[in-house]
């Protein structure tokens, strides 16, 4: 690959723009051929990537790589918002449409699409702004959660929210100050609604689903990540506390965070086990929901009531923290 092209583009992001190009002395023909090889992909109209590096990224890495372009050709003031912001922050995402660029513009008054790009007019304070790798400016958790939740869906948009106030601290009254500024904007109302029941201490994209499969199915709001017991202090998902049931999110990656050095998956679980146990020992009822369980709302209903049952519905005599 051409080494000029190559660090042009280690300097944005990833992408160079077919004007660049052509500044730089290359023809459309050279472009073409580029492309015809192999070397070259087109994203978006009038930007590139290396072939050699967009085939390795992951979905998300090619959407950080198609706001860059954006934010490159855009002519007018935008900053990236929505879930474009919430990708370039990190912040846990579920099932997000990346097939779009979502741009914060203050020179407008309402929302149009043009060439794959949602520019959102709004206002935006100082505080609405936060920068993020190469001094891209991008709009700040607490402002991000609330755009998302504005157009989304209950459930992504809590994932979004969770994963925001996690960043924040857990700190609430941000977000609430937030929407109070934004109370007369469109999808207000469903921010409103996912504000209420956003938590920080939620530590997956399974446990914000879980939550919300719990609200959905009519069972009580547990506490999250508390320590139960004097002794061995375990920290559990869920507690659901007027019930004494203790419920656990096994994620896929679980089991691999437990790993200690020189352990295998197989000490992780035996270890999990013993913990169980210890729960149940003291009194509390017990049950597991894995990834699958998210789509199966009545059996998740009837296990966390069968647990319920099971509890011995007596103050555990352990501390909760």
């Amino acid at each position: 690959m051409d080494e000029h092209i190559s660090r042009l583009a280690a300097g944005q992001g990833n992408v160079v723009l077919r004007r660049q190009l052509l500044d730089a002395g290359y023809s459309d023909n050279e472009l073409y051929r580029l492309r015809q090889r192999g070397e070259l992909v087109l994203i978006r109209r009038g930007a590139y990537a290396e072939t050699r590096i967009w085939d390795v990224l992951d979905d998300l890495e090619r959407h950080k790589a198609l706001v860059r372009a954006v934010l490159l050709q855009i002519k007018a003031p935008a900053v990236p918002s929505h879930i474009s912001a919430a990708v370039m922050l990190g912040l846990r995402l579920w099932k997000p449409d990346l097939s779009v660029v979502h741009v914060t513009r203050t020179d407008l008054h309402s929302t149009r699409r043009e060439a794959g790009v949602l520019h959102h007019g709004g206002a935006l304070s100082d505080a609405d702004l936060a920068p993020v790798d190469d001094g891209v400016i991008v709009t700040a958790p607490h402002r991000t959660a609330i755009d998302v939740a504005r157009v989304t869906g209950f459930e992504p948009a809590v994932v979004v929210a969770d994963a925001a106030l996690t960043l924040l601290a857990n700190d609430h009254d941000l977000l609430l100050r937030t929407l109070d500024r934004m109370r007369d904007w469109p999808g207000a109302r469903a921010a409103g609604r996912v504000v209420e029941f956003a938590d920080g201490l939620s530590e997956s994209v399974g446990e914000s689903r879980a939550r919300v499969q719990f609200e959905r199915v009519g069972l009580p709001r547990p506490r999250l990540q508390i320590v139960i017991g004097t002794e061995n202090q375990d920290r559990v998902d869920f507690l659901f506390e007027d019930e004494c049931t203790v419920v656990e999110f096994d994620g896929r990656l679980k089991y691999g965070r437990l790993l200690a050095p020189g352990t295998d998956a197989s000490d992780a679980v035996w270890r999990e086990k013993r913990r169980e146990d210890r729960i149940r020992e003291q009194g509390f009822g017990f049950a597991r929901l894995v990834w699958a369980d998210l789509y199966r709302d009545d059996v998740v209903r009837k296990r966390l009531r069968r647990a319920f049952s099971l509890a011995s519905r007596q103050p555990a005599s352990v501390a909760l923290s």
